[in-house]
């Protein structure tokens, strides 16, 4: 077996593991609040940024390989383009979801990069294909755990909320 065909085999056996069971990373980070890389504790101890930016990053990163699979399909496009856009598409978000504590998205998307300059463009979206079956796998997950209400403790204030500060300020 080839190595592409070992990595596309090692992410599928993934996607069935994260089908029904959550994975790791998305309980550590989005069920748990845990910032296993940094991002998000810089900010007063909070962990909102992570849950905002890492979960989006890794996200769309579903939406690009399903973009790069159907320009390979087109057949307008040669290997050595598809491989660059993977490498602009792909590679931040996938280090920044990485950063955020997803690290298993981050390990299948150094892999693909790191071989897919020897690959075909049909065996490169082949790879992107499981690689977008995980990824939405996890993204479900994400939804799942994250803390949609988190927003309401983050209220705007408008002119009646300053107008009760002063008026208690004015009876100090």
């Amino acid at each position: 077996m080839k190595p592409w065909q070992e990595l596309k085999k090692k992410i599928d056996f993934e996607i069935e593991l994260t089908t029904l069971v959550p994975p790791q990373d998305v309980l550590d980070v989005f069920r748990y609040s845990i910032s296993k890389g940094g991002a998000g504790v810089a900010n007063g101890g909070q962990i909102f940024t992570t849950w905002f930016f890492g979960g989006a990053d890794v996200s769309y990163i579903a939406d690009w390989c399903l973009f790069i699979m159907r320009l390979e399909k087109s057949g307008n496009f040669t290997r050595e383009q598809l491989c660059q856009m993977v490498r602009f598409w792909i590679q931040q978000p996938s280090e920044f979801g990485h950063f955020c504590g997803l690290y298993k998205q981050y390990e299948f998307s150094q892999e693909i990069i790191g071989m897919m300059d020897s690959l075909e463009a049909k065996e490169l979206a082949a790879l992107l294909d499981s690689y977008r079956g995980y990824l939405m796998n996890i993204n479900a997950w994400i939804y799942q755990y994250m803390p949609w209400g988190v927003g309401r403790a983050i209220h705007r204030k408008d002119k009646a909320y300053f107008q009760a500060g002063l008026e208690l300020a004015r009876k100090l």
